[in-house]
Formats: structure tokens, sequence, C-alpha cells
């Protein structure tokens, strides 16, 4: 287990904690993206060297999301004050693009070239396709006027999915005109789709649902945390969901049963985020005590 506290910053007098909101492994596994509350933004190299993409400052906005392309070279990091491109170089990341005109909630890479974002507006937010090798928007686009919480992305399927501020989940195939609905009983902080696109998880109030794409039904619902799940992420192979939750652990799910297979405790606060490196053999999380732990699954 490592834990690193690259978004906690302690002075002489103040101890400051950012909510971690979203971390993520490059392709090949060796490195960890990782974005807060305080508008940080950092990746972590296999080698514990660290760059900072955005630091935090008095008045830095929130970063909600971090996504890398396929190929690693790319990293896209969402947030509130918009979504900014950033690509390897050698001696780390630079900055090749920026949109700061629109809030982001959330965003998701479909593939080397296309991205998903939710970009905020005065009276809601869109669900919006960007081909970033051009730099524009792709048609159709998708108005939510509860806004776009989170967005998720099965690579091999180009399909999409978010969840809206009305208690509903959307799963689109890009390939077809509109996607197709899953209402919720409550608005729902997080999803994700596996890896094959034919499982699409969603974390609600307590609980985490998955649910069978291919018939559009619920399978089972995974019951066990003793507060609100917070994050959900597939294992690379699609058989284990991970969820994090504000009781402070994460718990892994055998897909095929529903059943519960083994839980972990890490002094990171409540768990935000969750994630599994390429391989399967590690998972990263968030809290908010400005922490993140790397792990093995096993």
């Amino acid at each position: 287990m490592l834990l690193f506290e690259d978004h906690r910053d302690e002075t002489a007098t103040v101890v400051h904690k950012a909510v971690v909101y979203a971390v993520a492994f490059s392709p090949d596994g060796s490195a960890l993206a990782t974005g807060a509350r305080d508008g940080s933004a950092f990746v972590r190299n296999a080698g514990g060297h660290v760059v900072p993409l955005q630091e935090r400052t008095p008045k830095a906005l929130p970063v909600h999301a971090v996504s890398f392309s396929p190929s690693g070279n790319l990293l896209f990091v969402g947030g509130a004050s918009g979504w900014h491109s950033y690509q390897q170089v050698e001696d780390g990341w630079k900055a090749v693009g920026s949109h700061a005109s629109r809030p982001v909630t959330s965003l998701a890479v479909i593939n080397e070239q296309t991205i998903a974002i939710g970009a905020a507006g005065k009276n809601g937010a869109t669900l919006e396709i960007w081909d970033v090798s051009s730099d524009r928007k792709l048609s159709p686009h998708f108005f939510e006027p509860n806004g776009v919480r989170t967005i998720t992305a099965s690579r091999s399927k180009k399909m999409v999915a978010w969840t809206t501020g009305h208690r509903k989940v959307q799963v689109w195939d890009i390939t077809t005109p509109k996607p197709i609905e899953f209402p919720q009983p409550s608005n729902c902080p997080s999803l994700a789709l596996s890896s094959d696109g034919s499982a699409l998880a969603v974390a609600c109030d307590w609980n985490a649902k998955l649910y069978d794409l291919r018939t559009k039904r619920e399978r089972a619902v995974l019951k066990g945390h003793k507060g609100q799940v917070l994050s959900v992420a597939f294992s690379p192979d699609g058989r284990t969901v991970a969820t994090g939750s504000f009781d402070f652990t994460v718990r892994l799910w055998d897909v095929a049963t529903g059943k519960e297979r083994t839980n972990f405790k890490w002094d990171i606060g409540r768990v935000y985020c969750v994630s599994y490196a390429p391989d399967g053999l590690r998972l990263a999380a968030g809290g908010d005590l400005g922490r993140v732990v790397v792990w093995d699954a096993d």
C-alpha cells in the first residue's frame, strides 16, 4: 500500500486538506493523475516523481475529472475552470489546449480524438462531444436542464453514459440518434461502464446498482456500505466492481453474483473516487483528507 499526500498543504499553523475528486491511471499503469477541490492536479510516475499540472491558489476552482487518452500521450483535466489538455513531453507535461469559457462538471475520453464533457451553463448543462484533433464540438449534443453530474465511456464500444441532476442515467451509443434512460430514485454521483460495454454500474444512495445493457434491465443491487456510495469502477476484465463510500471503505463486488468479495479501509477519509489500474492488479482511491492510496487488488 502506498499513501500519497499530494493534496494536503501543511504549514506551521494550518493543515489544508482538499477533497480528492478524481484519480486515473495512465493506459500503461506507470502514472497516476489526481485532481482535487482546491484546484490542484498532479501526475505521479512510477519512480515517485510528481508533476503539478494545476497548482492550488487561494482562488483556484475545483477539479472534477482527469482522464488519459488511450495512447497515454494526452491528459485531460476538467473542472470549474473549464477543460484543459496536456501532452506528455520528455521532461513532464505541457499544456496544449484550454477551454475556460464554461465550467465542466465531468469528462470522459472516448477514443484518441474524441472526448465527452458536461458543460455547465446558466440554465443547465450540456453533454457535448468534442474532436480534440480539430478542436471542435460535434453533433449531436444533449441539453440537461438539471445538470450533468458525471460521465463515463466504454472506448471499445463508442458508448457514453452520464448521470443528471434529475434522477436519471443516460446511456448513449454515439453511432445512434439518442440515448436510453434508466430512471433512479435519487441523484447518482458516479457510474461506470464495463470495458466491453455490456454492463453499467451506478452509485445510488448507500448502494450500487448493476445493469445489463443488452437486456436494459437491473441485474443486482450491491448492499453493504454504511454510508452514501460516491464512486464506482469496473475491473478491466469486468468481473469485479469497486465502490467507495462515505463510510471510509472501498468494497469489491463479484459482478456475476452481486456478492461482496472483500473491503478495505485506508486512512484517506471519506472515499470520493476509485480507479483500477489497466492490468487489474492495483487500485487507487482518493478521499477528503487530501490523500490518495494505491494498493494491490488481492
